[in-house]
C-alpha cells in the first residue's frame, strides 16, 4: 500500500469512528476525547519505541517494554523522564489498557489514574509546564459520555478501541507522520462542521503551508518560529514540513488564549514528534499578557489572529507606552484588535525576519487610527507584500481575507500587491488553494515583478497619495470581465428558437383540449397504483461496492445519467430501465419534502439508493409509462409532501393506494403529445431568455467599450 493509500484509508477509518460515536458525543466535545485518546496512544508508543531501542542497543534484542512488570520498569524512570519529559508504567500503556478495556468495570477510574500519573511523572522537571493539564479536557466522568457509570464506560470502550484500531503501523517505521496527519484530518473535519466553535479559528493546511513558505524563502534553516495566536498549532507545524523539524534549531513558540485549544496545540506538538524541549506554547492573552519577552526576536512569524475582536486599547493607559504599540503613536481601536496583533508581531520580528499574517480585509482600508497605523507601516517601509486571497477559504467565515507580509530589511521602498482572488478550486462547500495556486502566488512573491492583472509593484509614495489605502484592487488592474459573445451565432440561435416556438404554439392552439377530454365518449377507469405497477425500493448499496464502472447510482440529490457510476454485486441490485418512473421519497434536511417523480427516458442501467423507489408499468399495452408519470406529478397526495410536509409520513402503502385515472391508450397518447409540447415550450423559453441575456451583455459591453476608448 502506498503512503497516499495509507493516508486515505486512515481518513476513512477516522470518519467512520466519528459516525459511530456521533450519537454519544457531539461536535467539539467529541473532538477533545478522540484527539486526547490519540495523544495517549501516541506517547505510549513513542515511549515504548524509545525504551526498546535503548535496551536493544545494549544487546537485549528481545526486550519489549509493554511486557515487563511495573516494578522492573521503575528502575529506568529518572533517566527516561530527563530525555522524554514523561513516564508511563507498562500496565498503564495505551495498548495494555485497551486490551482490558471491555472487561474493566472501572475503566473511567483506570483512565483517570493513568492520566494523572502521566502528568505527575513530569512534576519537578523541565517538562512539567509542557505536560501540565494536557488531559484536562478528557473528563472521563462527564455526563456527556452517558448518564450512568456503565454508559460512560461503554462510550469510553468505543473510543479507546476505535483509536486502538487505527492502522498507524509500527511506530518505529515513521508513524509520526501518520499520527500528525490523523490529527490534522480530525481538526479539518471538526472545523468544517463547527466553524469557529470553541473560539478556534482553524486555518486550512494549504494556507498554513503558503504562510510558512513565504517566511522561509531563501532559507534552509531558521532559529525560532512564532505564532502569537497559535490555535491548535497548525501554522507553526508547517515549518516542520517545509524545512524539517531539525532545521528549526531553537524551536517552536506560540501563545493561545483559549484553554482547550492551548491544550490541543501542545498535544499537536507531541503528535508531530516535537519533543518538549523544542516547543514553548504559553496560555494567555498575547496583547496584554505576552509570555515570550525573553525569547524574542523571531526569524519567522506566521499567524491567523481572530478578526475584529475587542481588546483594552486606549482604555488601558499602559498600552500606549508599550514598546510594541508606541512607535505608531496610536492604538488599534478597542473594537478591532487586528492591527494590534500586527504591531506586536512587527515588534518581535528579527531584523532579517519575515512575518506573514492573515488579516481581515477591512484593515487595508478603514480610516481612523487604523489608517494612522498603516501610515506608520508604509512610511517606515515595513510592509513588503499584500496578497488578496479568494473568498470562502476559511472555516466559519466566507469573506475574502488577505495576507500582510512584514519585513524590517527591504531592498526597495515599494510594496508588492498580488491579486490571488481567483486562485482557487471549488471543493464541496468551500474554496481551496491547490498546489498550482500556491506556487503561482509564491513565484510572484519571490520574483517581485509586475504581472498583468495579477501583481503590481507600487512605490510607497504613491500609496501615501492614496491615503494609505492598501486594498489590492486599488493597485492591480482587473482583467476585462466582459465575455465576448459571438453575436451572429446568438442571433441565429434566437431565430431558430423563435421559429420552433411559433410552430409548437400553433400546434397547441389548433388542438382543442376540451374536445379531446370532454366531448369524446370514452370510459376512464380508476385503479389503485398497486394494481398497475411493480414497486421496488432502493437499497443502501454503499457497503456492497465491488468496483467502479457498471450501473448509474440514482440518489435523491442527483437523478441523472451523470450520476456516480458504481458496480455492485448482482444480488444487491435494484435495476431501473428505460420508461421507469423514479420517486424521490426524501431530499431535504430533517426529512422535509419531497415526493417528486422523474422519468427515465435514457436507455441506461440504474441502481437506486435507499431513498428512491422505482415504479414500472405491469402492462404497457394498457398504460403508457409517460402518462402515469404526468399523472403522478400532479397527484394531490404526493404534491402535499412537496410543500414541506414531513416525508416520514409517506409510506409504501400510501403510494400504492393512490387512485389513478386511466383513459383509453389513444387518449393517453394525445395527452402526452400535448404535455410534451408544453414542456418543450418551457425549455425553449429558458433557452431564449439565456440567449437574450447574452445578447444584452454583448451590446452593453460593446457600447461601454466604445465610449471608454474614445
Amino acid at each position: 500500500m502506498t503512503k497516499e493509500q495509507e493516508r486515505e484509508e486512515l481518513h476513512r477509518t477516522i470518519w467512520q469512528i466519528a459516525n459511530d460515536l456521533r450519537g454519544s458525543i457531539t461536535g467539539w466535545d467529541f473532538k477533545a476525547y478522540v484527539l486526547g485518546m490519540m495523544f495517549y496512544r501516541f506517547i505510549s508508543e513513542n515511549l515504548t519505541a524509545y525504551i526498546n531501542k535503548e535496551e536493544q542497543r545494549t544487546g537485549n534484542k528481545n526486550f519489549d517494554y509493554t511486557k515487563i512488570s511495573d516494578k522492573d520498569a521503575e528502575f529506568g524512570r529518572a533517566d527516561t523522564v530527563k530525555e522524554k519529559g514523561f513516564y508511563i508504567l507498562p500496565s498503564e500503556l495505551f495498548v495494555n489498557v485497551c486490551v482490558k478495556a471491555k472487561n474493566d468495570a472501572n475503566l473511567n477510574e483506570t483512565l483517570s489514574t493513568v492520566f494523572k500519573n502521566i502528568e505527575n511523572s513530569a512534576k519537578g522537571t523541565d517538562s512539567e509546564p509542557d505536560l501540565k493539564g494536557l488531559f484536562d479536557d478528557i473528563d472521563v466522568n462527564s455526563n456527556k459520555l452517558g448518564g450512568t457509570v456503565t454508559k460512560r464506560n461503554e462510550t469510553l470502550v468505543k473510543i479507546i478501541e476505535s483509536i486502538g484500531g487505527l492502522q498507524l503501523g509500527d511506530y518505529q517505521d515513521n508513524t509520526t507522520d501518520l499520527f500528525g496527519d490523523a490529527y490534522e484530518f480530525l481538526m479539518t473535519m471538526y472545523a468544517s462542521n463547527a466553524g469557529k466553535s470553541g473560539g478556534e479559528f482553524f486555518t486550512p493546511q494549504e494556507v498554513s503551508e503558503l504562510l510558512a513558505k513565504i517566511t522561509v524563502v531563501g532559507k534552509k534553516q531558521v532559529n525560532k518560529v512564532y505564532d502569537p495566536a497559535c490555535g491548535s498549532g497548525s501554522l507553526l507545524l508547517k515549518f516542520a514540513k517545509v524545512l524539517g523539524k531539525e532545521n528549526v534549531r531553537q524551536g517552536f513558540y506560540g501563545q493561545e488564549t483559549e484553554l482547550t485549544t492551548y491544550n490541543l496545540c501542545r498535544i499537536n506538538m507531541f503528535l508531530h514528534d516535537i519533543n518538549y524541549e523544542k516547543f514553548d506554547i504559553a496560555h494567555g492573552d498575547t496583547l496584554t499578557e505576552p509570555k515570550h519577552w525573553d525569547d524574542e526576536p523571531f526569524d519567522c512569524i506566521v499567524s491567523n489572529p481572530p478578526y475584529n475582536i475587542k481588546w483594552e486599547g486606549d482604555a488601558n493607559p499602559l498600552l500606549i507606552n508599550d514598546s510594541r504599540f508606541s512607535p505608531a503613536g496610536v492604538l488599534a481601536p478597542k473594537s478591532k484588535a487586528d492591527l494590534a496583533f500586527t504591531m506586536h508581531m512587527l515588534s518581535w520580528l528579527s531584523t532579517s525576519g519575515v512575518a506573514a499574517i492573515v488579516e481581515y480585509p477591512g484593515v487595508l482600508s478603514r480610516v481612523g487610527t487604523e489608517q494612522k497605523i498603516r501610515k506608520y507601516l508604509i512610511d517606515n517601509n515595513y510592509i513588503d507584500t499584500i496578497i488578496q486571497l479568494p473568498q470562502d477559504l476559511f472555516f466559519g467565515v466566507s469573506i475574502a481575507t488577505c495576507i500582510i507580509v512584514l519585513k524590517k530589511s527591504k531592498k526597495d521602498n515599494a510594496t508588492l500587491f498580488i491579486d490571488a482572488s481567483q486562485e482557487f478550486v471549488r471543493i464541496g462547500i468551500k474554496n481551496k488553494l491547490t498546489n498550482e495556486n500556491s506556487d503561482k502566488i509564491l513565484s510572484a512573491f519571490i520574483d517581485r515583478k509586475n504581472i498583468d492583472h495579477f501583481a503590481s509593484i507600487i512605490d510607497n509614495s504613491a500609496i501615501a497619495l492614496n491615503d494609505y489605502n492598501l486594498s489590492v484592487n486599488k493597485y492591480v488592474l482587473q482583467s476585462n470581465s466582459v465575455v465576448e459573445w459571438d453575436i451572429q451565432k446568438i442571433k441565429s440561435s434566437l431565430t431558430e428558437i423563435v421559429k420552433k416556438q411559433n410552430e409548437t404554439r400553433t400546434l397547441i392552439e389548433n388542438l382543442n383540449v376540451d374536445e379531446i377530454l370532454l366531448n369524446n365518449d370514452f370510459d376512464t377507469r380508476w385503479f389503485k397504483l398497486r394494481d398497475i405497477i411493480e414497486f421496488m425500493n432502493g437499497k443502501g448499496h454503499e457497503q456492497f461496492i465491488v468496483e467502479d464502472g457498471k450501473y448509474i447510482v440514482v440518489n435523491s440529490k442527483f437523478i441523472s445519467t451523470n450520476g456516480n457510476t458504481k458496480k455492485y454485486s448482482e444480488n444487491q441490485l435494484s435495476p431501473v430501465y428505460l420508461n421507469s418512473i423514479l420517486m424521490v421519497m426524501s431530499d431535504l434536511p430533517n426529512g422535509k419534502a419531497l415526493a417528486k417523480c422523474f422519468f427515465v427516458d435514457e436507455d441506461d442501467k440504474y441502481t437506486l439508493n435507499q431513498r428512491i423507489c422505482s415504479l414500472s408499468i405491469k402492462d404497457t399495452r394498457e398504460i403508457l409509462p409517460k402518462f402515469l408519470f404526468y399523472i403522478l406529478n400532479r397527484n394531490n397526495q404526493l404534491l402535499k409532501y412537496d410543500n414541506g410536509v414531513d416525508q416520514t409520513n409517506l409510506r409504501k402503502d400510501d403510494i400504492l393506494n393512490i387512485d389513478v385515472p386511466i383513459p383509453p391508450i389513444e387518449i393517453q397518447g394525445q395527452i402526452i403529445n400535448i404535455l410534451d409540447k408544453c414542456n418543450l415550450i418551457e425549455e425553449e423559453l429558458e433557452s431564449e431568455l439565456e440567449l437574450r441575456r447574452k445578447q444584452n451583455e454583448y451590446y452593453k459591453g460593446k457600447l461601454i467599450d466604445f465610449i471608454s476608448n474614445e
